[in-house]
């Protein structure tokens, strides 16, 4: 593992960004007590609730220019923002994500399929019946985006069955099913196969654990991060069903065996990281709306919105129709790395035609893509 500075700046020498933070805060303390403001309050809360939120706006410039004179407008930005932030707490999941149940990625995931009935603490997978169809919440072991690559999980909403009088444990399995099975988007957006002949045979969920038999310890030829990440992808995945917060989970495999991937112990509870350590699991770029092939009404503002665990909270988006760029710009995360926060941006009204949106962020150092992730989405 990474130490939390090389991972977050692989471009700066250990030790680098502590100092330039130190003097970024001592400026800034000595501006701050150099204004002396009028009574504003009033005036400047009404001024924002008119303008709203910032937004990237749009532009023919190529949006890999060289960052060398937009990297100080936001330090300088972007360090006061976090100088003055209490990244102690848990933001709650971003307004217009897939499901308005959809799970905080630096809180407890808190999803439940609207078509689906809980059941008592203590259950087990149901038997079969009818069906109903429901939104799954299932995370994915993906590239994201930069040349080494590095891997991390996105998270997918995917339609699934479910029994009509599902159980949690149904819930559970159904969404760890979906997980396991990435190859709809293994061509696309380059998404692992770790569990690749592996399957859920059992689920049950109490109040304190939630318990997971499979019949196999995981694919051969992966990395012991890759490996790490497989088992985290199922650990997020069965907590976002579920919808109860960070309940430990238990894994058991089919015919005694005692490790996942032949290197990883099951005799062991796994959980998600805290909030503030989220980066080590979660992509540093989401685009959570739109969402993947999404079908918008044509004359409708569209708005794109995500979460980013970036540095200095800056991100850079593209919109293409085809292969023509009709929009492009800047856009402020809510807080920077190592915190994660969210971003959001108008988009405006589209005409009929089938879009993709890209979120990159960039090197500090030379500008070059250290994190992206896009979406492919309908106008009509």
């Amino acid at each position: 593992m990474s130490d939390r500075t090389d991972f977050l700046h692989p471009d700066l020498e250990p030790g680098e960004l502590e100092r330039v933070e130190r003097r970024l805060r001592q400026s800034l303390a000595h501006e701050a007590r150099k204004m002396r403001p009028g009574d504003r309050l009033d005036a400047i809360l009404q001024e924002a609730h008119e303008v709203g939120p910032a937004t990237g706006g749009t532009g023919s410039r190529h949006w890999l220019a060289p960052v060398a004179a937009a990297a100080l407008v936001a330090a300088i930005a972007g360090g006061a923002w976090w100088a003055t932030q209490d990244t102690s707490g848990t933001p709650g999941p971003p307004a217009g994500s897939p499901s308005a149940s959809a799970p905080s990625v630096t809180g407890a995931p808190t999803t439940a399929p609207p078509t689906a009935q809980t059941s008592p603490t203590g259950s087990t997978t149901s038997g079969t019946g009818a069906t109903v169809q429901a939104a799954l919440p299932a995370y994915f072991v993906g590239p994201i985006g930069d040349t080494t690559p590095t891997y991390r999980l996105f998270r997918e909403f995917v339609r699934g069955e479910l029994p009509r009088a599902a159980t949690d444990a149904d819930r559970v399995q159904a969404a760890l099913a979906v997980a396991m099975n990435a190859q709809p988007y293994s061509n696309t957006d380059g998404y692992l196969q770790p569990w690749s002949g592996t399957t859920v045979s059992s689920v049950k969920v109490t109040s304190d654990t939630i318990q997971v038999e499979l019949s196999g310890p995981g694919a051969e030829g992966f990395t012991p991060e890759v490996q790490r990440l497989a088992v985290q992808e199922l650990v997020w995945t069965a907590q976002a069903a579920l919808g109860r917060g960070a309940i430990p989970v238990r894994f058991q495999v089919a015919g005694g065996v005692t490790t996942l991937f032949g290197s990883i112990p099951t005799d062991q509870l796994f959980t998600r990281p805290s909030a503030d350590l989220s980066w080590r699991d979660l992509a540093p770029i989401w685009v959570t709306a739109p969402t993947r092939d999404q079908v918008l009404p044509a004359g409708t503002p569209v708005t794109l919105r995500g979460e980013a665990t970036v540095f200095e909270a800056t991100l850079q988006w593209e919109l293409d129709r085809g292969t023509t760029t009709v929009g492009s710009g800047t856009a402020m995360a809510t807080i920077g790395a190592p915190s994660r926060g969210t971003y959001s941006v108008d988009l405006g009204r589209l005409s009929a035609g089938t879009y993709t949106v890209r979120v990159r962020s960039a090197s500090p150092k030379d500008g070059t893509v250290a994190a992206e992730d896009s979406v492919t989405f309908t106008v009509r």
